[in-house]
């Protein structure tokens, strides 16, 4: 492996690293974040509470949780918006670097590498048409991330914007800008409802429970029944309908 210093750097320019380094900081540095976030909140907690909130952020990685159900969460437990809403965004921050800076590795992996990478190079040959259409793109990824849907996360948004042709930096601004929009009104809204309207945070939790897992599951019930499954069909055929009166 060729070890001389190439264009890889930080600083402007000022500090030259190797491949070989580049890429253990590429690849230690988001676990660094990440460490240094649990070393703050031990910092500012008891070991107790200081678990129970990174259980939370644990849970932020397992589908069907996401910024709409944890920061809730994380407020009816008693921990402050703010610090809710900075630790999810920062958690993004350390899953967008890990995805944009090793996603060369991720293309490695068989089947799932080939298909990103014609997709990819398929996203850059229609930018390279279409320049104009970068800064539209740039705000696409920014309201992907911000509206808290599941897989709206920062490592599929990583994915997106690599596949759309975006640069490292638009795709990082872009992720933390949606990301930081998003956990602060999500945030915001359950404090204000529960500082001036009185609401009880567990039932706002209850309600996007209910939401994002209950009714989902309501739905495909009803969709497995064949009352449901008629109902689908009309509607998958009035739409076709409708398609086909606007292209005339």
């Amino acid at each position: 492996m060729d070890i001389k210093p190439l264009g890889c750097y930080i600083s402007g320019g000022l500090i030259w690293f190797s491949p070989v380094i580049n890429r253990v900081l590429r690849l230690t540095i988001p676990f660094l974040l990440t460490g240094a976030l649990i070393g703050v909140l031990f910092w500012l907690y008891d070991d107790t509470t200081a678990l129970q909130l990174g259980g939370l952020l644990l849970l932020y990685f397992v589908p069907p949780a996401g910024k709409e159900s944890i920061i809730p969460a994380g407020i009816a437990l008693g921990f402050p918006f703010q610090i809710m809403c900075l630790s999810i965004v920062w958690v993004d921050i350390a899953c967008c670097l890990f995805m944009i800076w090793n996603f060369e590795l991720i293309c490695n992996i068989p089947y799932l590498g080939n298909m990103i990478r014609y997709l990819i190079r398929k996203g850059e040959l229609y930018l390279g048409k279409h320049r104009w259409l970068e800064q539209l793109y740039f705000i696409g990824l920014i309201f992907f991330v911000f509206f808290p849907l599941q897989g709206t996360g920062s490592v599929s948004g990583s994915v997106i914007g690599k596949m759309i042709g975006l640069k490292t930096i638009e795709i990082f601004a872009a992720i933390a800008i949606g990301s930081f929009l998003s956990s602060f009104l999500i945030g915001y809204s359950v404090y204000a409802l529960h500082e001036y309207l009185d609401v009880n945070v567990w039932y706002v939790l209850a309600a996007v429970i209910f939401i994002i897992i209950v009714l989902p599951l309501l739905s495909y019930g009803f969709y497995k029944t064949k009352t449901g499954n008629m109902v689908c069909s009309w509607i998958s055929g009035y739409v076709h309908k409708c398609r086909k009166s606007f292209k005339r």
